[in-house]
């Protein structure tokens, strides 16, 4: 037990769903996992977009409407990892590149969701030079309650 109380950062304010651009799979150049995934774009640029915009966030789910599941840390890290990394939008082409080191923290107590229900995410830029690009990001649920803390350290050959 703690004293010790402080109030997580608000989940962004971000375009409604309804606006969002869908995240379009495209084989071969996404992991194929993300055919099940649902995300809706709604801060920055999409991949490759040649868009300097240090964040990247919208709306994510599972598409799998028949298997509705209790949202596990499992779920939760399948959702965070469904983002590409926020630098990939600077770029105007793909290029490759590779986490070098990604932490996830789960908090706790986790709000009781379903795979079907959106989360809002962000990510943010906190330093890209060099091919290095650090970034911390952040897992919502729908009533605006953390669920998931990330950080992530990416190279990009590009």
């Amino acid at each position: 037990e703690s004293m010790i109380a402080v109030a997580a950062q608000p989940a962004p304010a971000l375009t409604p769903l309804e606006g969002c651009p869908e995240l379009p799979f495209v084989s071969g150049l996404m992991p194929d996992y993300l055919r099940f995934m649902d995300v809706r774009w709604a801060l920055g640029g999409m991949p490759y977009s040649n868009n300097p915009s240090p964040a990247i966030g919208g709306y994510v789910r599972f598409r799998d409407k028949q298997h509705v599941r209790p949202l596990s840390e499992a779920y939760i890290l399948a959702l965070v990892d469904t983002w590409p990394p926020a630098i990939l939008p600077h770029l105007n082409q793909p290029a490759p590149g590779s986490s070098l080191t990604w932490t996830i923290e789960f908090v706790q107590p986790q709000p009781a969701l379903d795979t079907l229900q959106w989360c809002s995410y962000r990510a943010v830029i906190e330093h890209a030079r060099d091919g290095y690009g650090h970034t911390a990001a952040a897992l919502w649920s729908p009533a605006g309650e953390l669920i998931a803390i990330s950080r992530q350290t990416v190279t990009v050959f590009g």
